[in-house]
């Protein structure tokens, strides 16, 4: 792994990355800036599913209004993280902190997706009465990964 990662640190992208003064602190702006827009519609509907925000409305078109604001984020995530691994990539992918915000994207990626899908096919675990513990702790895990997919970006750059 070390070998591979030591190649991609040599590649021409890396290179560049690594060597214009502008190129990683403009990519890791605009990585923050999608973390916000997905972190905020992502809050929006688990705040709505708490009944915190929005009692009034159903979820399904909070969920219809958001899901576009998550899906581009996360191309955009996708991008700008594959560059910023590409930049130092031995940093990243051996980093815990690292793995620990990759792995918490999986599963609130799997749990957003749900809601969106739910919300989709009008699911009655995002209305119905009998349903609502459920909902409600999904929503609780999903604020919690959410918090520390945050705090374990902000903290790769601390890391070994």
């Amino acid at each position: 792994m070390n070998s591979f990662l030591d190649w991609v640190g040599r590649t021409p992208l890396s290179l560049y990355l690594g060597d214009t003064a502008w190129t990683i602190p403009t990519i890791q702006a605009v990585h923050i800036m999608a973390v916000a827009a997905v972190f905020f519609s992502a809050l929006w509907l688990d705040m709505r599913i708490l009944g915190v925000v929005g009692r009034g409305q159903p979820f399904a078109p909070l969920s219809r209004r958001f899901a576009p604001w998550i899906g581009w984020g996360v191309v955009v995530l996708l991008l700008t993280g594959l560059l910023l691994m590409a930049a130092e990539p031995t940093r990243a992918i051996l980093n815990l902190y690292f793995q620990i915000k990759m792995a918490a994207l999986v599963i609130v990626g799997t749990l957003t997706w749900a809601m969106a899908a739910g919300a989709k096919a009008d699911s009655p675990l995002w209305g119905a009465p009998e349903t609502q513990g459920t909902a409600k702790l999904i929503a609780i895990i999903s604020l919690v990964l959410w918090a520390l997919i945050i705090t374990a970006g902000r903290w790769i750059a601390y890391g070994p």
